[in-house]
């Protein structure tokens, strides 16, 4: 029997495929980029950057800074690529993009308005920060230090879902009168 290596992705394809997601999503991350494309199945890290560096220095991306954060837009030279080469562009990439997108989206967009994070301290507990924001401008901030990861991650994964109820109770309770 002989073993055959996976196939590896064409530099050309793999440029393609990186401003045909960029060009489905809002302006996104490398690392929220990453995930989309990790999720596909088609490329490694390095590969990815590689590309993402060589599309913003060909011009056909751009990089700019956004909240603190550096994210990639499609430029006008991007599009014109898009446009003479789509039918490059793999089928099973398009279905993708078709079925994923819309929640890939919604998650950036969720991303963005119930920002969470976890770290680590020099003592082994776990400081986890969870916001809420409102277009781009932050409402809520809370850190709190908890002693395991598990629940760290817990309160994470669960804060996009918790978060409108959380904040309305804590408002009510700040706001109300003492009898």
């Amino acid at each position: 029997m002989t073993l055959h290596p996976p196939r590896r992705t064409p530099e050309e394809e793999m440029r393609l495929m990186i401003l045909y997601t960029i060009a489905h999503l809002p302006p996104c991350t490398a690392t929220q980029l990453q995930q989309i494309l990790f999720d596909y199945n088609e490329m490694n890290y390095f590969d990815m950057m590689f590309a993402l560096n060589d599309l913003c220095a060909n011009g056909q991306l751009i990089r700019e800074k956004f909240e603190g954060d550096t994210v990639y837009r499609v430029t006008d030279a991007g599009k014109e690529v898009l446009a003479l080469f789509a039918a490059r562009v793999p089928q099973s990439m398009k279905n993708y993009m078709a079925h994923r997108g819309l929640d890939f989206q919604a998650h950036l967009k969720e991303e963005e308005q119930y920002p969470r994070q976890i770290r680590k301290t020099e003592k082994g507990d776990y400081v986890v920060s969870l916001g809420i924001e409102e277009n781009g401008r932050p409402v809520m901030q809370l850190t709190v230090s908890v002693p395991s990861p598990l629940m760290a991650q817990d309160m994470v994964n669960s804060w996009a879902k918790k978060a409108g109820e959380f904040y309305k109770n804590t408002m009510f309770t700040l706001a109300e009168d003492e009898k």
